[in-house]
């Protein structure tokens, strides 16, 4: 081993370790203890405050309060850490250990001047679509969701799907995902033996099953959509607003008369019910096929009020 590479060993051990013998470190590396009194000199050259500890336990270490400053954040980085717990109580509420994470995090924050401190960024005052009721009970159920994440624990649900249809299944949960303005936990379902995704507000029961499972690598699963056609839109210009919360400039073309959205979609991820949020105020150019959709779905909806 060259000699700096000891030199880099031997700190690292001292950082590690309260104190640490002369023998110790010469039997570690295979040197003689004059080449480790060498080695320490060495290091306090280079600025490491080490104390010699005499006696038969007695040995180096480093002071302390350098290691204090070694391992804790800067003011920006405690930040920083704030930050993303606030915003994960944002999204999830209090879960586990988070209240006693942030006050350690500001006991540390105690010794910096209040006015110079940076000030929290992040706020959240309705994360999703849903009401502020739906979301309170959301996140009640993602504290047991999390729950099991971490314990690779298997769950059985009361699910009811988009036809209103109640089923009891297993799942095993792997992934909790913010999609379209709700939350979904990815999951294999053992009474399909598929992964799917399960929406949140539809699981109307939750247990968290004492079973765990083994969790599989599920990243390839979850492919880029393959079965997408072109889709083109035709808007009034007032909605230029809204349609930038789902379209990029590339996508979308505003002319004297109308807004034009070009885009490739998938016609089965519910195109329909993003289309009806526009009432009259959209007409599908292409496809036809999903013209015909949009049509029959405006005529059902409006024989609803005969």
């Amino acid at each position: 081993m060259k000699k700096i590479e000891r030199i880099v060993s031997i700190i690292v051990l001292l950082l590690d370790n309260e104190i640490i013998s002369t023998a110790e470190l010469a039997e570690r590396f295979e040197v003689n203890k004059r080449t480790i009194f060498r080695d320490i000199e060495t290091i306090e050259l280079a600025g490491f405050p080490i104390i010699s500890h005499p006696g038969r336990k007695g040995g180096f270490s480093i002071m302390n309060t350098f290691k204090l400053r070694t391992y804790t954040y800067s003011g920006e980085e405690k930040q920083d850490i704030l930050n993303a717990l606030n915003v994960k109580e944002g999204l999830f509420g209090i879960i586990d250990q988070q209240n006693i994470i942030k006050e350690k995090i500001q006991q540390m924050q105690s010794g910096t001047v209040k006015e110079q401190q940076p000030k929290a960024r992040f706020s959240f005052e309705s994360p999703t679509l849903h009401r502020l009721e739906i979301e309170k009970e959301t996140k009640e159920k993602m504290n047991d969701i999390n729950q099991a994440l971490k314990q690779n624990r298997k769950l059985q649900i009361k699910y009811i799907d988009n036809k209103g249809t109640y089923t009891q299944r297993v799942i095993h949960p792997y992934e909790m995902m913010l999609k379209n303005g709700s939350w979904y936990i990815y999951s294999y379902c053992e009474s399909r033996s598929a992964y799917r995704d399960f929406k949140v507000t539809r699981i109307r029961q939750i247990i968290i099953k004492k079973e765990t499972f083994v969790a599989k690598d599920h990243s390839k699963r979850r492919g880029i959509e393959t079965n997408t056609e072109k889709i083109q839109l035709r808007f009034r210009k007032e909605d230029l607003g809204k349609l930038y919360d789902y379209y990029t400039d590339k996508e979308i073309q505003v002319t004297d008369s109308y807004i034009e959205v070009t885009c490739y979609a998938d016609l089965q991820k519910n195109i329909l019910p993003f289309l009806m949020m526009f009432g009259n105020g959209v007409r599908v150019i292409v496809p036809k096929k999903l013209k015909e959709m949009h049509k029959q779905e405006i005529r059902q909806r409006t024989e609803t009020y005969k």
